[in-house]
């Protein structure tokens, strides 16, 4: 019960590049995540956050169009207070990780050389946020 709850939560996923944003998307599905949806650009999120339903996480880089991730982060609570945000990127300012949690975000996770293995750590994440708010009920 618990993880069939987990695996349904709504997840999109925002990301400029359709190669990451594709893979990302992928992964979620290759590990049984059922409900993904994602955007080439934060507008078109912001557009859709608009509508119900409100997705349960937000996984996104930090440039998504004309938004910084600041901006994204911003409007995404005040859309949808409960989505738990994760930035997915490269982080060249080695202290935008910390200002975004500062801000926020629910997580930051480091995209590396080698795909797989962020995309393993971002996995890991989103698993234990989804586990935490089946059982907790966290909003």
């Amino acid at each position: 019960m618990l993880l069939s709850r987990m695996k349904n939560s709504l997840i999109f996923v925002v990301d400029k590049n359709p190669i990451h944003r594709n893979m990302v998307r992928f992964y979620l599905e290759s590990k049984k995540w059922s409900n993904v949806e994602s955007f080439p650009s934060g507008e078109e999120c912001l557009y859709r956050l608009k509508r119900a339903p409100h997705p349960d996480f937000i996984i996104t880089s930090f440039f998504t169009g004309n938004h910084s991730g600041f901006d994204l982060l911003k409007n995404i609570h005040h859309l949808a207070a409960s989505a738990r945000v994760v930035f997915f990127d490269t982080f060249e300012d080695h202290n935008l990780p910390e200002k975004l949690l500062e801000a926020g975000a629910c997580d930051c996770i480091l995209k590396t050389q080698t795909p797989e293995a962020g995309i393993s750590e971002l996995l890991k994440n989103i698993d234990f946020l989804a586990r935490e708010k089946a059982l907790f009920n966290v909003q």
